[in-house]
């Protein structure tokens, strides 16, 4: 089998060889183009040693050489792991470490300075600038063949250690992945697709997506409201990944309403929860064009789907139903929720999310405990929780860290957090644990808003939640953590109440 990133440029270039494949500013290249210099480069990377397997790490900048990169890694045989450039050069260093790279590949003059200063103190490991491109290699590349099972990838995730952990793709979970995310969202080759988030993580599902069926990626450098609004009109976007926390500074921006968001088809939120009061804000403004799904790192496509059609549905049922992640995405995916023994939950009732689908991990790299306690029979669990109502659709409620246990009830903050939101004037809220001499926890939330107080929130919370769920205390912030793709980090948020104690009841974190 050949690497899926090789097998789906090549096939790209022979079918829409003078098709656009990349817009990066002024630089346009074609479907033949592209192929050409991931050939060119996969020859320079084989001819300084890269052998088959060998892991490459790429520090990661959004520009047409990070598509380059993955694409030379692959047909040249070598494992690619993509190391997100908003990181700290101690993470960095970690990666680079526990993967054993013996590549790392710059994209810029800047990242070549960065790639050196993490090689420094690791004998062996040479630095590749991609940038540089004609000084590589003269020479094309043809991808070596390799089982379904051959590692593809090692992409880092948080850990609960506070080290990134690996986790292995294979040959064949990539190609699951890619499929799952092209087809899903029902990607055309007349799309044009806008890569604004890092291409190395939430944002690489529109790289894979356009490789495959031959669609234009249009890259910003990151994801500026400003420059997404201008892109959508002047590039002629069609479809649009985004996350809530983006969405919802979208949606405020005052030039929303004047832009024009004709060329979309296709608005898809994904990587995080939206609440009801959010979606129905972004039906308003861009049309019956949204979509949702639910994916993680560790399972590369789209497990779960809830269409433009079923959002539209949903309104019009009294809206109930725009807290849903959608239904299973096709045959070729299972999903289903577990007690804590391994039962199936009843309906209604929330528990661990599990899948079985093609696209999941191999494993975590070199961590085989973790790996044994998270893939469980041919079953992936999640560690985020769950509900499924009687029509087959899931609902998220929180990760299992997450969860709050107050006075002995679980709390999920999701829900508490969907009732805050609709609170007028709140723009993000994030509802945490923290310890409490009576409850073990208290909810308490963090709320950015304008022109309104704890009293008010407090107040909608009551008439809206039991009363063990209401926050007892609300905070206002001017900003709260996020991770590189605008997700809350409501662990972040959580850590100062808990600095020198240990929240025993979710053990580890």
């Amino acid at each position: 089998m050949i690497h899926p990133y090789s097998h789906y440029l090549a096939r790209a270039g022979r079918h829409w060889p003078n098709k656009a494949a990349i817009v990066d500013g002024g630089t346009v290249l074609t479907y033949a183009q592209l192929d050409q210099r991931a050939s060119e480069l996969a020859a320079g990377l084989r001819a300084l040693g890269l052998g088959r397997g060998d892991r490459v790490a790429i520090v990661h900048e959004n520009n047409h050489r990070y598509v380059e990169s993955v694409c030379a890694v692959a047909r040249a045989g070598g494992v690619f792991v993509p190391m997100l450039g908003a990181l700290t050069p101690r993470e960095h260093a970690y990666m680079l470490a526990d993967s054993e790279a013996r590549l790392v590949i710059a994209l810029s003059p800047d990242g070549s300075r960065r790639a050196h200063e993490l090689c420094r103190e690791r004998s062996g490991v040479r630095v590749v600038e991609a940038f540089a491109h004609a000084a590589l290699s003269s020479a094309s590349a043809e991808a070596p063949d390799g089982a379904p099972d051959d590692l593809g990838q090692i992409l880092y995730t948080s850990g609960t250690t506070g080290k990134p952990k690996g986790v292995m793709h294979s040959f064949a979970s990539i190609s699951a992945g890619i499929a799952a995310w092209a087809t899903g969202a029902g990607i055309r080759h007349d799309d044009r697709l806008l890569g604004h988030f890092a291409l190395s993580h939430f944002g690489g599902r529109v790289m894979d997506s356009g490789i495959c069926t031959g669609a234009t990626l249009v890259i910003l450098p990151k994801p500026d409201p400003v420059e997404i609004l201008a892109a959508i009109g002047a590039q002629r976007i069609s479809v649009l990944l985004m996350v809530p926390t983006l969405l919802q500074m979208l949606l405020d921006h005052p030039d929303v309403t004047s832009c024009d968001l004709s060329s979309l088809r296709l608005v898809l939120y994904a990587a995080a929860p939206a609440s009801p009061t959010l979606v129905r804000r972004a039906f308003e403004a861009f049309g019956p064009i949204l979509a949702t799904g639910f994916g993680q790192t560790e399972a590369y496509g789209l497990s779960t789907f809830l269409s433009s059609a079923e959002h539209h549905a949903a309104l019009e049922a009294g809206g109930a139903r725009l807290a849903s992640i959608g239904r299973e995405a096709d045959s070729s995916v299972q999903v289903r929720l577990l007690n804590p023994d391994g039962s199936d939950t009843a309906r209604g009732e929330v528990g661990e999310i599990c899948v079985c689908a093609p696209w999941v991990m191999k494993g975590y790299w070199k961590l085989p405990e973790l790996t044994a306690q998270t893939l469980k029979d041919g079953w992936l669990r999640t560690r985020d929780l769950g509900r499924q109502d009687d029509d087959g659709y899931f609902y998220l409620a929180d990760r299992q860290d997450d969860m709050i246990i107050s006075g002995g009830f679980n709390v999920y903050p999701r829900e508490v957090e969907d009732v805050i939101a609709a609170v007028p004037g709140v723009r993000e809220c994030c509802v945490v644990g923290v310890p409490d001499a009576k409850w073990g926890e208290a909810v308490r939330a963090i709320v950015v808003a304008a022109s309104v107080d704890g009293a008010t929130i407090i107040a909608h919370c009551k008439a809206q939640l039991a009363a063990f769920k209401v926050p007892k205390q609300v905070d206002f912030v001017a900003e709260l953590p996020k991770s590189s793709v605008g997700k809350i980090l409501r662990r972040a948020a959580r850590a100062p109440f808990w600095q020198g104690r240990e929240r025993g009841i979710h053990g580890a974190e």
